[in-house]
């Protein structure tokens, strides 16, 4: 789990976590002095796509209040790159759709600003 040292949830905002589709924006605050941009990289730090993922799925998850794990990416989209220094506070856009039993299709984007950093769209299985 990133939140808490890679990242901090600053506001959360769903529509009702019971009836989908359930939309959720988020304001999340970067650890810029994490040690991941030690590597990641130095001199230039950048968030990792990796990371950019497992924050959506954290946020989704917390949204149906359910541990989801990735199952297949549809489209992921790296517009533009994420430094914590420059880019402290992202807004997370969130849409869930349940598409079977167990199964969730997510569609997300981060932004800070006018700047979009990362589209996309996958599905999603709740941990059994």
């Amino acid at each position: 789990m990133l939140q808490g040292n890679f990242y901090d949830i600053q506001s959360f905002s769903i529509s009702d976590p019971v009836i989908f589709p359930v939309e959720l924006t988020a304001m999340v605050l970067m650890n810029a002095s994490h040690e991941v941009y030690q590597g990641h990289f130095p001199g230039n730090p950048v968030v990792p796509g990796v990371c950019q993922i497992q924050m959506i799925t954290e946020l989704a998850g917390k949204a149906v209040n359910k541990n989801l794990m990735l199952s297949e990416s549809d489209n992921i989209k790296f517009l533009s790159t994420i430094n914590p220094h420059l880019n402290r506070e992202l807004e997370f856009s969130i849409l869930i759709k349940q598409v079977e039993s167990g199964r969730l299709s997510v569609t997300a984007s981060i932004v800070s600003g006018s700047t979009v950093f990362l589209k996309f769209k996958g599905k999603f299985d709740t941990e059994k």
